[in-house]
């Protein structure tokens, strides 16, 4: 297994950085931005003609939140649309699952599938990378894990999910009178385990790795691993939560953000689609307009 260092800079712009965005582009609530669907022509004249490579949250994105995260598969008619996309362009899934969880659940041959938030990544001609500082974060994560278990175990509703390279505290099915008790207690065992981090999303919070590395330096990686140069290729990521946001910023100015549904932020996306069924419905859009355009 390859390992992959870490990248300084989250800007895939051309030149420097602005010192201020202008008034359009500053952030919005995600339901201030124009649907997706209805501006297809605009998005595929923003890429001035270079070739899209898609990246794409999971849960949430291509899949609906459910109760038991077990049972969020994909549709065979999204499975279908996104294998068809993948023999004409780069496809990556960038999921906070394990890896190894996400591919089993997507069931999609031949696209790269980017687990634990970037930590783990794997593709078709060989592609395998771990993230160098990940292994050595496994002792800090197995402790958590049995605090936690010991701390949250006996409240109805609650999940604790162990991952490779993190931990997910699930509360959707717990009552609201306990969410003060599961907050204390991941904030008590991330303050014994100061290898670890906070993160959080739709009715989840979650213990990472305290490394500099999210989905946005994971795209990055991708981007650059395999030669996708900027001048012929441009970025489009589709994603829900906050912990989506990193990679919304990394192709807020040199490529295409969408944002599914809403959250409690603002966003650095620049489009927004409903719902999973209308990622789809885009994707599957894209795919015909790509085969056009092919044509």
């Amino acid at each position: 297994m390859g390992y992959f260092q870490i990248i300084t800079s989250d800007k895939l712009n051309r030149g420097t950085e602005p010192e201020k965005m202008k008034d359009d582009q500053m952030n919005k609530r995600p339901e201030e931005l124009p649907n997706a669907l209805a501006q297809m022509d605009k998005i595929l004249e923003s890429t001035s003609g270079r070739q899209i490579c898609l990246f794409l949250d999971y849960d949430g994105t291509l899949t609906p939140i459910v109760s038991n995260p077990d049972e969020a598969l994909l549709s065979e008619k999204a499975r279908e649309v996104i294998g068809k996309l993948s023999e004409r362009i780069t496809v990556a899934i960038i999921s906070g699952r394990d890896r190894k969880d996400v591919s089993a659940k997507a069931g999609i041959p031949n696209i790269i599938y980017a687990g634990s938030h970037g930590f783990d990544i794997s593709g078709p001609d060989g592609l395998e990378m771990a993230h160098a500082s990940g292994e050595t974060i496994i002792p800090a994560l197995d402790l958590a894990e049995k605090q936690l278990r010991e701390k949250l175990g006996s409240i109805e509703g609650v999940q604790v999910e162990r991952k490779k390279y993190a931990i997910a505290v699930h509360f959707r099915n717990a009552r609201d009178h306990v969410l003060p008790h599961i907050r204390e207690a991941v904030s008590e065992v991330l303050n014994s385990q100061k290898e670890l981090k906070k993160g959080s999303g739709k009715k989840i919070l979650e213990l990472k790795p305290e490394i500099d590395w999210h989905k946005g330096k994971a795209l990055i990686w991708l981007m650059k691993k395999l030669q996708l140069d900027r001048d012929k290729y441009i970025p489009v990521f589709i994603g829900d939560d906050v912990t989506d946001e990193d990679a919304l910023s990394v192709v807020k100015e040199d490529g295409v953000g969408i944002i599914t549904g809403s959250h409690d932020q603002t966003t650095a996306a620049s489009y927004r689609l409903e719902d999973p069924d209308q990622v789809i419905a885009f994707l599957e859009q894209l795919k015909d307009r790509l085969l056009t355009l092919r044509d």
